[in-house]
């Protein structure tokens, strides 16, 4: 791995299939769905239930006084809602939407509290999930205080092809999750016209090529070196 690519390494908000076991909390809760755009909780509302998700995909986010969204990550199949409200507050710290049609399971917060207690190796998958949160805040924080728009695009587009790339020939990568430019632009604080622009130029451009609902990178290092100009 070259030090470039090294600088990526956890510029990864799309948290997706993820390999955490939480079939022995199946039992303890309650099956829900929930329809695409859907809230599931709302930050600083009791922390009541945590959330597994089996199908789908969730939008973590925070609302600003005046309204405005900053989307924080997407949590995928086997990632966990509501942890954030294990500590003495017992309050949600963001908001949850459903970012598609979605399968959960709720478990009540203490009924989750006795089962960690009773199955303490499912503190490590529940320590991990948190820790790779805790990378996500601390590089989208970095990025806002430093890097410029166009360079966060081909940032995520580099991270997304380490964790959910399919290597073709020579250094092509073709990414196997999609995403809307409304995802991303609410992923990286940016504006989705400013994500179309920036995607439409990498386009037209030749550094990546759009194939059905995937994207495909033609040359990886050179879209990592394009990111540091």
């Amino acid at each position: 791995m070259s030090h470039l690519e090294t600088d990526f390494s956890f510029i990864n908000p799309w948290l997706e299939n993820l390999n955490y076991d939480w079939k022995s909390l199946y039992e303890l809760g309650t099956p829900i769905s929930f329809p695409k755009n859907e809230t599931i909780f709302n930050q600083n509302d009791p922390g009541d239930f945590i959330y597994i998700v089996k199908k789908g995909r969730i939008r973590l986010s925070l609302i600003s006084q005046n309204g405005e969204e900053k989307a924080l990550t997407i949590v995928g199949v086997h990632g966990l809602l509501g942890e954030c409200s294990l500590n003495n507050e017992m309050k949600y710290s963001t908001n949850a939407i459903s970012s598609s049609k979605c399968d959960l399971v709720k478990v009540e917060r203490q009924t989750f509290m006795t089962h960690l207690h009773k199955h303490p190796e499912t503190y490590t998958s529940l320590l991990d999930l948190i820790t790779k949160k805790y990378q996500v805040l601390c590089m989208q924080s970095m990025e806002l205080s430093y890097a410029k728009a166009f360079t966060r695009v081909c940032a995520t587009f580099i991270h997304l092809a380490r964790e959910y790339g399919e290597s073709q020939k020579e250094k092509e990568v073709k990414l196997t999750i999609s995403f809307t430019h409304q995802e991303m632009a609410n992923l990286l604080g940016i504006t989705r016209v400013t994500i179309a622009n920036n995607i439409k130029w990498l386009l037209n451009e030749s550094y990546i090529r759009k194939e059905g609902k995937h994207y495909v990178i033609t040359d990886i290092d050179a879209l990592i070196d394009l990111s540091y100009y």
